[in-house]
């Protein structure tokens, strides 16, 4: 293990944004920057710049923000390219910042990513099963249905009041097209489950689809409240 550890003498940190990719290389005495496009040419041409700096990506140790959601994609993708993708939790980030004598507020930055990467060496993340992201995605085209439900209903509402019968009458019908895809949603996501046991719990669930955190993940996890 110690052999491994001192092996190690490249890090990378990367700040992730909507649209870019700042990257900063600790590589021996350099420390070299790179902004890129957050999509695959800008995954690639990260990977193509590592390497023109004599940098083996298999095995990389690279740190990022893994609770902003900008990079989600950014860390499946590298970590397939073989990288070792690293989630810098805010807690000891923050206070790794703090020691250095930095505000917290610049933890997020891709220097003191890098920087806390090589000092702290903090485990690898594991990218999440296709099962698992498959998942999430069902979840959130539940909610989506969901919301139009319940914007439907409001002005099912102001149609009544209003006396517009024809609207009213129409507007239900469709409400119950409504009801009957989130019933189909609900039920197959129930059988994705099923099919899959063992997923870790989506953060899609916290609070919400009482039904299905019941049935697919238990009442222990269900409930909370």
């Amino acid at each position: 293990m110690e052999h491994a550890i001192k092996r190690e003498t490249a890090f990378v940190g990367i700040d992730t944004s909507k649209l870019l990719l700042k990257a900063v290389l600790l590589s021996g005495d350099e420390v070299l920057c790179k902004v890129l496009e957050n999509d695959l040419a800008g995954y690639r041409w990260l990977r193509s710049w590592l390497q023109k700096n004599d940098v083996p990506v298999m095995g990389l140790r690279v740190c990022m923000r893994l609770d902003d959601p900008h990079s989600n994609v950014a860390a499946r993708e590298l970590a397939g390219m073989g990288m070792l993708v690293c989630d810098a939790q805010p807690g000891p980030l923050e206070a790794y910042a703090r020691d250095c004598g930095l505000p917290s507020s610049m933890a997020r930055g891709a220097v003191v990513l890098a920087h806390y990467c090589a000092a702290a060496r903090p485990t690898h993340w594991m990218p999440p099963s296709p099962a698992y992201l498959e998942l999430r995605l069902w979840l959130r085209r539940l909610y989506a249905v969901q919301q139009l439900r319940k914007q439907e209903m409001a002005r099912l509402e102001r149609h009544f009041h209003a006396g517009q019968i024809a609207l009213h009458q129409l507007l239900r019908q469709q409400i119950a097209c409504l009801d009957a895809q989130i019933r189909q949603h609900e039920t197959a996501i129930l059988e994705h489950v099923r099919r899959h046991p063992g997923l870790p719990r989506p953060p899609e669930l916290a609070g919400n689809y009482r039904r299905i955190a019941r049935d697919s993940f238990g009442a222990s996890q269900a409930g909370g409240h």
